[in-house]
């Protein structure tokens, strides 16, 4: 190919200077034909033009074509292996490139995003990274980063697994770090927070809900294939792993904790964005963190707490791992609560003992003090023997509970079982005075004696009385005083009794003015005669033998002021309201 100033040359030769071909080629030394193909292009190329190449595989492309748009996954072993039946006699390297140039042809175009904004303390962004295993021990290193969308200010906390506790607690050491907590959190679908998902429908976690309404925050899960819903935590993962992560080395995962921290406080959130072209930092403190809502002043069990029992090894399994207890509470059943450091056991919630917590695999962590005394105990002797022995040998007053326990119905296996494990949780001396204040009290049974040690040591006994809530407004903080219902009952009784005595008085009242009526009617009907007025009179008679028969006692025969008293009656209507 000649350079393009050449090429130049001969088109302003030709076209310009009005020369012939064949002078130009003269003058160039460039071969004739080379000339008239410039001319006759009428244009400089700048790169060579390529000269399409006959392929042995240009029969087959249509049909590849229909294959690929019928199964886009398919392999070029399986597409050789089809087009050897057909004849086709070249290589797998070209079919490779071509099914390459194909593929790349029938990706989906990008599609158009709208930029999604959001105001000061409106959301937070969600997600976990994962690094590997960094320090070659087999365990995966994991990072949970949350981002608040506006600022861009970061929480990020790694961790050594992706459980549930370890899932909520980032989120409340996230919210502790922030001062406040965002109106909405946006996920990635994450199994922690999305137990299922049929395409708009979701079900959220029933313990992660419970977890949420905690802190009054609104989860909201993002749809499938979404970067721009969730992009702010996803660049804030990108930012981890090639800001932070590269060039580094750490000795530990306490080292790695360090540097982190570090990074994160006088790098990553002082940093200008680039984005609000504002520092993260000082935005967030001046916009944003007054927007958000106040964290839940009752801080929220993140704990794992399940239950065990206590096998014959006296260790119990956590994970792939076996931790040790005391072996005298072999066959008890303890409770176990486990955070990102520790493992903590306790009996009727005390507790018993505690050990680091280990993210290896199949280890078995044993403390010497757990095995003390079981080496003790005779080569023959059987379970019961050794514990009657120990535990009567713990005193008198012991041993003649013991065979008030032998005498009656109890089981004195479960008996004897009980006792050496509370002597294990509160100590033998507690265990020998709560045994005297029941053999005081007449009352014996192992149950009876654990009953009166947790009312007697409750480990929140302190704290069985709480402070009362605060409220910002301080008509809600004002406490009552408590009201004696007896001074109610006392004029409830007082009005039932003025009313029953009323209601004898009127009751005789009602019976004379009946008399009367009737006598009244009588002489109406009559008429005036001297018959009907000596009746009158008789009944005039009778009427005032009836009211000197009947007088009315004021007073009533208990003292009780009666209802024909205007006075009496005002205080009687008192009474009775």
């Amino acid at each position: 190919m000649l350079e393009p100033e050449i090429q130049a040359q001969i088109l302003t030769l030709y076209y310009s200077d009005k020369r012939s071909m064949e002078s130009i080629s003269r003058e160039l030394g460039i071969n004739r034909k080379t000339v008239m193909r410039v001319v006759q292009r009428r244009s400089v190329l700048l790169v060579p033009s390529k000269r399409e190449r006959r392929s042995h595989l240009d029969p087959f492309k249509e049909m590849i074509r229909a294959q690929l748009r019928k199964d886009s996954r398919v392999t070029g072993t399986a597409l050789l292996n089809n087009l050897r039946g057909l004849g086709y006699t070249g290589g797998i390297t070209v079919l490779r490139d071509f099914l390459v140039l194909e593929r790349g042809r029938m990706e989906r175009p990008r599609e158009a995003f709208l930029r999604l904004e959001f105001g000061p303390g409106e959301v937070a962004q969600v997600d976990w990274g994962e690094f590997g295993d960094v320090f070659g021990d087999g365990i995966k290193v994991h990072c949970f980063a949350m981002v608040l969308a506006y600022s861009r200010m970061i929480y990020v906390e790694f961790t050594r697994s992706e459980k549930f506790e370890e899932f909520i607690r980032c989120h409340e050491h996230a919210f502790n770090f922030f001062g406040g907590v965002p109106r909405e959190c946006w996920y990635d679908n994450l199994t922690s927070a999305v137990s299922d998902r049929m395409g708009g429908l979701i079900r959220f976690n029933a313990r992660f809900m419970a977890y949420m309404g905690h802190h009054s925050v609104r989860p909201h899960a993002c749809n499938v294939a979404s970067g721009n819903e969730k992009g702010r935590v996803e660049d804030l993962i990108k930012y981890i792993r090639m800001n932070f992560w590269s060039g580094r080395t750490f000795t530990d995962f306490d080292d790695l904790t360090k540097q982190f921290i570090v990074w994160r406080d006088q790098i990553a959130n002082i940093r200008e964005h680039r984005t609000t072209r504002r520092v993260v930092k000082l935005l967030f403190d001046s916009d944003e963190k007054p927007k958000l809502l106040s964290l839940n002043p009752v801080p929220y069990d993140t704990d794992e707490i399940f239950s065990r029992n206590v096998t014959s090894d006296f260790h119990l399994q956590y994970e792939t791992n076996r931790y040790s207890v005391p072996w005298t509470l072999v066959g008890m059943t303890i409770t176990v609560r486990v955070n990102s450091r520790e493992l903590k056991i306790y009996y009727n919630e005390k507790l018993i003992c505690s050990h680091a917590r280990s993210y290896l695999k199949n280890k078995v962590f044993t403390t010497e003090a757990h095995r003390t005394g079981l080496l003790e105990r005779k080569p023959g002797a059987t379970r019961e023997t050794w514990q009657l022995g120990y535990v009567k040998g713990l005193g008198p007053r012991m041993a003649e509970y013991v065979e008030l326990v032998r005498r009656g119905p109890r089981s004195l296996k479960y008996e004897l079982s009980r006792l050496v494990a509370l002597v294990t949780v509160y100590g033998e001396q507690i265990v020998l005075d709560a045994c005297s204040e029941c053999l005081g009290s007449g009352v014996v049974g192992v149950d009876n004696l654990e009953l009166f040690l947790k009312r007697s040591h409750h480990p929140s006994k302190a704290n069985l009385m709480p402070e009362l809530i605060k409220f910002n407004n301080e008509k809600l903080n004002r406490v009552h005083p408590a009201v004696d219902l007896r001074k109610y009952d006392a004029l409830y009784f007082e009005g039932e009794n003025h009313t029953s005595a009323s209601k004898e008085v009127t009751d005789g009242n009602n019976e004379q003015a009946a008399a009367s009526r009737a006598l009244r009617v009588e002489a109406e009907i009559l008429g005036p005669s001297p018959d009907r007025r000596s009746c009158k009179d008789e009944g005039s008679g009778a009427r005032s033998d009836l009211e000197v028969s009947n007088p009315v006692d004021r007073e009533g025969e208990g003292g009780a002021t009666l209802i024909n008293d205007p006075k009496q009656d005002q205080n009687s209507e008192i009474s009775q309201s």
